[in-house]
C-alpha cells in the first residue's frame, strides 16, 4: 500500500511537537549544570529525545519541508555532547 503524503500543516504539527523533545534536552542538561553531574533518569530523558528528534530530522519530509529544524539538529548535537561529557 502506498503511503499517502502528508501536508505541509502535518509536517509543521511534527515539528512542534518534536520541540517538546528539544525542551527536554535542555531542561536535562540545565539541570546537569546546577548538579554536576547526570542522573540515571536524565540520562534517559537525554537519550530517548535524541533519539526521537534523529527520527524527526531523518524524515524526508521534514528535510524536504522547507522548515527551519536547525534548533532540532541543536538539541541532538547538545544532548549527544552531555552524554558524552558523562559517561556512566
Amino acid at each position: 500500500m502506498e503511503k499517502t503524503p502528508r501536508t505541509l500543516e502535518q509536517i509543521r504539527g511534527t515539528i512542534r511537537a518534536a520541540r517538546d523533545s528539544v525542551w527536554v534536552i535542555s531542561d536535562e542538561i540545565e539541570k546537569l549544570t546546577t548538579r554536576g553531574q547526570l542522573t540515571n533518569e536524565g540520562r534517559g530523558n537525554i537519550e530517548r529525545n535524541v533519539g526521537h528528534l534523529k527520527i524527526v530530522v531523518a524524515s524526508t519530509e521534514i528535510t524536504e519541508s522547507g522548515e527551519d529544524i536547525t534548533d532540532l539538529h541543536s538539541a541532538i548535537a547538545a544532548g549527544e555532547q552531555a552524554l558524552a561529557n558523562n559517561p556512566e
